[in-house]
């Protein structure tokens, strides 16, 4: 299991989480196929070095997840991933059973988020109601203070996506947007933080804010078009380019 890195990496996820993220992948790509049975926590524990509490643990996140069920004297078995797999699974696919990051993954949480993204602006620009257009102006401000410093920075990106999630008045894409947007955020601070601060500038922000003033739905969706695409170029060329700093690990 990963131990923990140094301070340009968040703290190592604990062993219980790193199982699950092992157990993830495993029902995922057919290891453990729908219906079948699990090793036993013995088994789990021996081969994955861990203790058995660890082993449970991570069987409850599952469990809560909706991967697997646990039937007392019978076995742990797999659910069908596919009829109850979710985007939440997102966070446990980032990393591989290395501790790497996964590119695949990551290219296909990148081109997703490059379609869906403008749709949640168009809509937040349409559907925003005054308090909502304030609180946007606020941490719009707050992040142009903030861009010297950056984890103050990605916290006020986080606070503008949030206030935007909201503008929408939709609770999926609510839902959806608070879960990537977690997702990003994870990236971010896993990543060297510096060689990513250009991807969203000021400049971008202070237009889309304009856009939202006036309700202009379609300039909101455009704008957000054109800044993915150069986020999905950067990103491109920096997953390329990083080899070991995609490591999770230290």
């Amino acid at each position: 299991m990963s131990k923990s890195g140094d301070a340009s990496h968040p703290r190592a996820p604990t062993a219980s989480r790193s199982l699950t993220t092992v157990l993830v992948r495993r029902i995922l790509e057919g290891v453990y196929p729908p219906g079948g049975k699990l090793p036993t926590e013995r088994e789990m524990a021996g081969e994955f070095g861990v203790s058995r509490h660890i082993v449970r643990e991570a069987l409850k996140r599952l469990e809560a997840l909706g991967m697997l069920r646990i039937e007392h004297g019978s076995g742990t078995y797999a659910n069908d991933a596919v009829l109850v797999g979710g985007v939440e699974l997102f966070e446990y696919l980032l990393f591989d059973e290395q501790g790497n990051f996964d590119i695949r993954i990551l290219q296909d949480f990148f081109a997703f988020w490059v379609h869906f993204i403008p749709e949640v602006f168009r809509l937040a620009a349409s559907q925003r109601t005054d308090e909502e257009m304030r609180q946007l102006e606020q941490a719009i401000k707050a992040r142009g203070e903030a861009l010297g410093d950056l984890p103050r920075l990605i916290e006020t990106n986080e606070q503008v996506m949030q206030i935007i999630a909201r503008a929408t008045h939709n609770s999926i894409y609510q839902l959806v947007l608070n879960n990537l947007s977690r997702i990003f955020t994870k990236f971010r601070a896993t990543v060297h933080l510096t060689q990513l601060a250009p991807i969203m500038p000021q400049e971008f922000i202070e237009r889309l804010l304009d856009a939202m003033r006036s309700r202009d739905g379609e300039m909101a969706a455009l704008l957000t078009i054109r800044q993915t695409e150069a986020m999905r170029n950067t990103l491109a060329g920096f997953l390329q380019s990083s080899g070991p700093i995609l490591s999770g690990r230290a």
